[in-house]
C-alpha cells in the first residue's frame, strides 16, 4: 500500500505540474507517435544504429555542450554516495574532470537533473538488454521460451539491480522526484520504463488493457523499490521474494478488460482516473504497436 500511496502522490502532483511539462509532452508526442521500437526511436535513445545508449532527452542534440554535460553527469555519479543527489555532487564531478566547480552552472535545476539522467540512462540500458533478449528468444522453440510473466519479472529485477550502487542515497532521489516541480519528469520516467518493458514483452493491446497493464506494473515496480530500500538481507534476497509475491497478487497476464477493471478497484479509482488523465495529456499512449 505504501507504494500505491507513493505512486498516487506522484500522479497527483503531476497534475499540478502539467503546466511546466509542455516541452516534455511535445517530445513524447513526437517520439512515441511511431511504431518504431524504442531502442531505435524512443525518447531516451538516438538514431545511432543501436551502438549504445544515446544521451537522455533533456540534452539538445545540437547543443555544443552535450558531450560535456554527459561527461559531468557520469563523473558525478561517483560522488553520489558522498554528497547525495546535490549540486555539490555535480561540482565534484566537474572538478574530477579538471573543470572549474562553477561548471555545475550548466545544470540550473541542480541534483534533479542528475537524477533524471541516471533514471533515463538506466531505462536506456534496460531497453537495450531487453531488445537483445527478444532477439535471443527468437531462436528458441516455443516450448522453451520464457513466459511473459518471467520476462517481465526478470526485467523489473534487472532494472532494480541498477539502483544498488546508489541504494543508500536513493530515498533522497525519490523525495526530490516527488516534489511538484519534478513530478512530471518522474511520471514520464516511470511511464517510459513500464511501457518499454511491456513493449518488449510483446504487448499489443490498444484498449483499456493498455492502461491497466502499465499501471499495475508501475505499482509492482514502485512497491518493490520501496521494499528494497529497507531490505538488509544478503544480495537483496528478500526483495526478490517480495517481487515474486507482488506478481502473484496482480492480474497482468491474459486477463480481460472486466477483470482488469476489477483489479483496478483494489488500487483505487481515484488513482486510476488520474493515471488515465495524465497519460492522455502527456501522450504516453500514442505509440502504435
Amino acid at each position: 500500500m505504501a507504494a500505491l500511496v507513493s505512486t498516487t502522490l506522484i500522479f497527483r502532483s503531476s497534475l499540478r505540474a502539467l503546466s511546466g511539462c509542455q516541452v516534455n509532452r511535445s517530445l513524447l508526442l513526437q517520439k512515441l507517435s511511431t511504431d518504431t521500437p524504442p531502442s531505435q526511436n524512443g525518447p531516451f535513445r538516438g538514431e545511432n544504429g543501436g551502438k549504445g545508449a544515446a544521451p537522455p532527452p533533456h540534452v539538445n542534440p545540437d547543443d555544443a555542450d552535450e558531450e560535456l554535460r554527459e561527461k559531468i553527469f557520469r563523473a558525478s555519479l561517483m560522488f553520489v554516495s558522498k554528497h547525495g543527489w546535490t549540486q555539490k555532487t555535480l561540482s565534484s564531478g566537474a572538478e574530477s574532470l579538471g573543470l572549474p566547480s562553477v561548471a555545475h552552472g550548466m545544470f540550473p535545476k541542480g541534483g534533479v537533473e542528475l537524477i533524471n539522467f541516471f533514471y533515463q540512462d538506466c531505462n536506456a540500458q534496460l531497453s537495450k538488454q531487453l531488445a537483445q533478449k527478444v532477439e535471443e528468444n527468437r531462436e528458441l522453440e516455443d516450448s522453451t521460451k520464457p513466459s511473459t510473466r518471467t520476462f517481465i519479472r526478470e526485467a523489473v529485477q534487472a532494472r532494480l539491480h541498477m539502483l544498488i550502487p546508489y541504494i543508500e542515497k536513493w530515498p533522497q532521489a525519490m523525495a526530490i522526484q516527488a516534489l511538484p516541480q519534478n513530478s512530471c519528469h518522474a511520471l514520464n520516467n516511470l511511464g517510459q520504463l513500464v511501457d518499454d518493458i511491456w513493449y518488449y514483452a510483446g504487448d499489443k493491446s490498444t484498449d483499456f488493457n493498455w492502461y491497466s497493464k502499465r499501471l499495475l506494473l508501475a505499482g509492482v515496480y514502485k512497491s518493490t523499490e520501496i521494499f528494497m530500500l529497507q531490505d538488509k538481507s544478503e544480495d537483496f534476497q528478500n526483495t526478490w521474494i517480495f517481487l515474486d509475491s507482488r506478481f502473484d497478487n496482480v492480474e497482468f497476464f491474459g486477463k480481460n478488460v472486466k477483470k482488469c477493471k476489477k483489479t483496478t478497484k483494489a488500487v483505487g479509482e481515484n488513482l486510476w482516473g488520474m493515471f488515465l488523465m495524465v497519460q492522455n495529456i502527456l501522450g504516453v499512449n500514442s505509440r502504435v504497436r
